[in-house]
This record gives structure tokens, sequence and C-alpha cells, in this order.
């Protein structure tokens, strides 16, 4: 409107914001009257999606699978990254299922973030919580640190093998999971990281964690996973050079 009766607005707007802010400082204060590992015990409750098994199981594959991501990378991973990952992988969605992060749902893995600071964890083990999500949308930034690209690439390659394993490859302009948005992530973040890893190695650990073991199923999932990969690394190459001299060297986009 006019510049009429804004002090009346912004009374208004200010009542409103107040009541949030209250909401969200109950709701920490709440929260931290237990530790992320206590929190961590309540996603036995929560389901990860349908067949699935619940978000603490889906946990204990993260753990799993970023000691994978260690075993394959060697050298490249200290001793102190590696148990740096596997501990962020331990707490990595415990505040999923805190007050503050239930009512303001962008905040998870920031709050995870600030709680794990909190409760005296390192501020790597509390970074990857938060880059575990990265990038949260086109144009967000990469994980940065070790343990953080560690956790991410876990926790997408374990979104992106139980997606698929349903079923729900994303088709036309549908992608209820943002599958698109996590392969991307994988492909940016190997490639900034310069790592040497085998995609189709994390897929075949992710199956056995899921305990998918019927071996045309598997042999259909990885075929399935390795094109979706293709066509997102297309998708970046496209416009750098010709056509054909991009799909001369994504044959094979199993090692990045």
């Amino acid at each position: 409107g006019g510049k009429d009766y804004l002090d009346i607005v912004q009374h208004g707007n200010e009542r409103v914001l107040k009541a949030r802010l209250e909401d969200a400082q109950f709701f920490f204060n709440e929260d931290r009257k237990k530790n992320l590992d206590a929190h961590r015990e309540k996603l036995r409750t929560v389901v990860f999606q349908e067949g699935l098994g619940s978000v603490y199981e889906k946990t204990a594959r993260l753990v799993k699978l970023a000691e994978k991501i260690c075993d394959l990378l060697g050298e490249k991973v200290s001793e102190v990254d590696r148990k740096n990952a596997i501990r962020a992988a331990e707490i990595s969605k415990a505040d999923l299922v805190t007050g503050m992060v239930t009512e303001f749902t962008e905040l998870q893995g920031i709050m995870g973030r600030e709680y794990a600071k909190l409760d005296g964890e390192n501020l790597e083990v509390a970074t990857a919580i938060d880059e575990q999500y990265m990038p949260r949308f086109a144009g967000d930034e990469q994980p940065k640190s070790t343990a953080g690209r560690i956790l991410s690439l876990a926790d997408k390659i374990d979104n992106l093998v139980a997606t698929f394993s349903r079923g729900l490859i994303p088709t036309g302009s549908q992608d209820p999971f943002a599958l698109r948005r996590q392969a991307l992530g994988v492909v940016n973040m190997l490639t900034a990281a310069n790592w040497s890893i085998s995609i189709s190695a994390l897929v075949e650990a992710a199956m056995d964690l899921l305990k998918i073991t019927d071996a045309v199923g598997r042999e259909k999932l990885q075929a399935e996973i390795a094109e979706f990969m293709r066509l997102r690394v297309k998708n970046i190459l496209s416009g750098t050079a010709r056509y054909d001299v991009i799909d001369s060297v994504i044959g094979d986009v199993d090692d990045l």
C-alpha cells in the first residue's frame, strides 16, 4: 500500500516474527536436553522409503559406504579424515527428528552442524553433517572438506540406488526425489576433488547394503544408473566441444 499506517504494518510483522523466534527458542531448548546420539535413536521410527527400512538403517548404510569410499580412495584419505567421515555418518541424520528441523525443515544439516558443535564434536565432523546435502539447489556450492565429500557421496549413492531399486527413475520433468541434482552433485564433486573412484563399485556396495540379491536385478540397476550418470556428464559437457567428440569420450563414465 501507501505510506499511511506503516507503524501498524510494522507492528503486525514484528508480532509474527517474534512468535516464530520464540518457537525456535523453545525447540532449541528442548532439543538441547539430548545430544545427537540420543536423538539418533528416534530415527528407528522414521521410514526412509517404502520397503527400504528406517532412516536409522540408512545411517548404518552410510557408515559402511563411507568406509568403502575411504578404502577405494586409499592414500588420498588420511586416517583422521576417515575417522571424521565415519563419525559424521553415524550422526548425519539425527537432526531430522529434532524439534527445530521438524518445524523448520530447511534447516536440516545446518542444525545438525550446530548441535554437533555444541555436543563437542570436532569442526570437521560438524561441517560434514551440513555438507552432506550440498549442493542443495542449482548453483549451490559443493562440499569442500574431505569428510564432507565422503559423506555427501555416500548419501547420494545410497539415495540413487535405493530409489532406482524401487523403479522410481526420473522421467521427463518428473523428479520428486531430486535425483538429477544429486547425480550432478556426484559428477561435480568427484571431478572437483580429482578423485579416481569406480561408481559401479559404489553402486555394488550400496546394493549389498540394501540386500538386493537378484543377479538380473543388480545388473539392470547398474546399467540404469550408469546411463543416468552418463547423461548428467553429457549435459555438463554440452557446449564445450562438438557433440561427436563428447559422445566419443563418455561411452564409459565409471571413473569420472
